[in-house]
């Protein structure tokens, strides 16, 4: 789908970051999501898929308006000469008019397949109804990603927690500043153990900006090699995106 290349440097996908411009929490104006976009490509970065918050009580960014929001920004970046492709996304807030919206193709899913999306939980435990809200997901054929999970204050204390949920069929992504201590210490311990338990499917920026968030991978990416062997890292970061932007099944 995508020809992205290899090279000695390693290219990377960057599945979750906020750069689409007043959309959300992320980039305020073009310039600042252009810039964004120049420090991903120079990081190795080619595919970025946006994820703009929907559901969290501040933002509600449906599939129309993300399309319309991708499509303009990808012109911009064609005219800026910048070799990025920004696909579109969303990171929805664990919320009941998930399944209805989701029914009614308003949901954004990640690169628009119907088979992915970012689920975001709550900052500070895990609904006990949600296994059975996964299970619903899966007859419809959704499989959610949960967004940053090491920033959960409950699976921080708990890790089995997460296990459960990938065990119900969700995936998770974990965040390449979390890994290297931007998130503090207790977001650190958290990605290690659940990297040491094969709890973790992806890894991504969660970029909000070009300053303190900026869309970089490479660094997480060596601390990750270190870890679990560069092969593993680097297909956190490029062969199991690939997999989600064609809509494919884990491991086809």
């Amino acid at each position: 789908m995508f020809d992205v290349g290899r090279s000695s440097v390693i290219i990377m996908i960057d599945i979750h970051a906020h750069i689409l411009p007043g959309l959300d929490d992320g980039p305020a104006t073009t310039a600042d999501a252009l810039e964004m976009a120049r420090m991903a490509v120079e990081d190795g970065i080619r595919i970025i898929i946006a994820a703009p918050h929907c559901l969290n009580g501040i933002f509600n960014n449906y599939r129309e308006g993300v399309m319309s929001a991708c499509s303009k920004f990808n012109l911009i970046l064609r005219k800026e000469h910048i070799p990025l492709e920004v696909l579109p996304g969303a990171e929805v807030h664990l919320d009941m008019e998930i399944l209805d919206d989701m029914e009614r193709g308003r949901l954004m899913t990640l690169n628009d397949t119907g088979r992915y999306f970012f689920l975001e939980l709550p900052d500070q435990f895990i609904p006990r109804t949600l296994v059975g809200f996964i299970a619903r997901l899966e007859k419809m054929n959704v499989t959610p990603i949960i967004a940053h999970p090491e920033r959960n204050m409950a699976i921080q204390r708990d890790t089995t927690l997460l296990e459960d949920l990938i065990s119900a069929g969700t995936l998770s992504q974990i965040t390449a500043r979390s890994l290297t201590g931007g998130f503090g210490p207790h977001a650190l311990q958290c990605c290690l153990r659940i990297i040491d338990l094969n709890l973790v499917h992806f890894m991504a920026s969660d970029a909000h900006s070009p300053g303190t968030r900026p869309p970089v991978l490479s660094k997480a990416v060596e601390k990750l090699s270190a870890l679990t062997g560069r092969t593993e890292a680097e297909r956190m970061v490029f062969e199991a995106p690939m997999m989600v932007i064609e809509g494919r099944e884990p491991g086809t």
